[in-house]
């Protein structure tokens, strides 16, 4: 058995299409979390020293001789026993804390861009026409 030639159609307008292909580099970004961060407060404590002027009321007693001319109260002549009261006073400290606003503190987010640069091989296709041995034409 010999090997046929391939037919064509007599047709003078033959023709072969061939489809050539490339590979394209699309590149795009995803967002990802990338960190967490917590924000927290926590207390300091410092000590302070404050000077506070406290008062009290002391007894002062002044002793003055009688003599003549001098001019009594009316309680001169009283002879009774019941003692004088006198009520003396004095400033405790007192101490309290009240909590009170003195600042706001504001947390915000920013993008910040930057350029990255992509190195990728890409394939294509490329059409080569040539002679096929022993083809006879």
């Amino acid at each position: 058995m010999t090997p046929r030639p391939p037919q064509h159609a007599p047709d003078a307008d033959d023709h072969v299409e061939v489809v050539r292909s490339e590979e394209r580099l699309a590149v795009t970004t995803e967002r990802h979390a990338t960190e967490r961060v917590r924000i927290e407060r926590y207390v300091v404590t410092e000590q302070r020293t404050v000077t506070v002027d406290v008062s009290r009321e002391e007894i002062r007693v002044t002793r003055e001789p009688v003599t003549g001319d001098t001019r009594l109260s009316g309680s001169v002549g009283d002879t009774g026993r019941d003692p004088v009261v006198v009520v003396l006073h004095e400033e405790q400290l007192v101490v309290s804390k009240t909590v009170v606003p003195v600042q706001r503190v504001t947390f915000t987010t920013h993008t910040v861009t930057r350029d990255e640069v992509v190195d990728e091989t890409v394939r294509h296709e490329v059409v080569d026409i040539g002679n096929v041995a022993g083809s006879g034409a």
